[in-house]
């Protein structure tokens, strides 16, 4: 698909229907009629970045931070499994504290104890801890891009440069990982045209994952006043990104159910092509009523999507849960 088809595409609300029916085909001849549920562990909101979009800012010292233990780490991901989810997400800000070592040792014990995928987000790391964390057994990385803007990227995460972030990213897919990368639909300065770039990166890279969500302010933050991401031009990203990536595993964020908590999800399963769910499953204090023990709130009141709601959106949508590991379907051998 070329610029013009999908800038185009992206302006037009008024036929957006007609798209969400095209992306909603492409997902039922490329993934079934089956989703993915991959339970996140968010073990730690310390951040070295200044991402003004983010609640876990290192600058924001508002925020009340947390790190898990390491045997917190493993005994949540193995409360995951239990639960019948076959991957294990394991995200956290930019926090340099969990070492090489403690990482690969907790990965080893998962994957010791469990028979599931792992999927690490965790931001940049060194070449070196990359190829111990493949080692130790985690077979997939996330690592949103952002926008393909470089100015915009610069400017919303303080400096930092695009062109860093995408070396990343082609490293992680040398290294042998499975590859998941994303955008934020609504960043405050942000045109069309630029989300047009990061579909066609999508369509070039063809990532194994992806994980859209929209730009909510956090109050926190210095975009505290900026206005809250479209849904409804998120879901034409989201469309589009079907339709050009094919069998691409794209998640519905939990972000995308703090935007729309009664049908975010379920409209990006329906009309987007979405076929991931990625529920929250820290510890709580004491049952699911209470206060969550562990925020991450990257953005204000962010949903924290259970897997019992997950499920129910999934039911909803009328698909059935896949209970596999979910690897990606670009692998040799993996389509259907």
């Amino acid at each position: 698909m070329n610029r013009k088809t999908i800038c185009d595409a992206l302006r037009d609300e008024a036929n957006q229907e007609t798209l969400f029916r095209e992306a909603d085909q492409v997902r039922q001849d490329q993934m079934g009629d089956t989703a993915q549920l991959r339970g996140v562990v968010h073990f730690s909101n310390h951040c070295r970045c200044n991402d003004l979009y983010c609640g876990l800012l290192k600058d924001n010292d508002q925020c009340k931070r947390f790190r898990m233990t390491e045997d917190q780490i493993v005994d949540t991901a193995l409360a995951i499994a239990k639960a019948g989810l076959k991957t294990v997400v394991l995200q956290s800000g930019e926090d340099p504290h969990y070492t090489r070592t403690m990482f690969c040792s907790i990965i080893e014990r998962i994957l010791d104890k469990t028979d599931t995928a792992i999927t690490l987000s965790l931001g940049q790391r060194s070449r070196e801890d990359l190829l111990a964390f493949r080692a130790a057994g985690a077979e997939r990385y996330l690592m949103k891009h952002e926008t393909m803007n470089p100015e915009l990227y610069s400017r919303m995460r303080s400096g930092l440069k695009l062109k860093d972030r995408l070396h990343t990213i082609d490293m992680l897919r040398e290294l042998g990982f499975q590859v998941g990368t994303g955008n934020i639909v609504g960043l405050p300065g942000q045109t069309l045209e630029d989300l047009c770039e990061d579909i066609l990166f999508f369509q070039d890279f063809q990532p194994d994952m992806i994980n859209i969500g929209p730009f909510i302010p956090h109050a926190q933050t210095p975009l505290r006043d900026d206005p809250t991401g479209d849904m409804e031009l998120m879901l034409r990203v989201f469309a589009l990104t079907r339709i050009v990536t094919g069998n691409t595993h794209l998640a519905a964020a939990n972000t995308v159910a703090t935007l729309d908590p009664d049908n975010g999800q379920y409209r990006a399963l329906t009309q987007g092509g979405a076929n991931v769910i990625m529920p929250n499953c820290n510890p709580f204090l004491k049952s699911k009523t209470d206060k969550i023990e562990y925020e991450f709130q990257i953005t204000t009141n962010k949903r924290y999507v259970s897997v019992d709601e997950a499920r129910g959106v999934l039911e909803r949508a009328g698909r059935t849960e896949n209970k596999d590991k979910g690897h990606s379907l670009k692998m040799e051998g993996e389509q259907l």
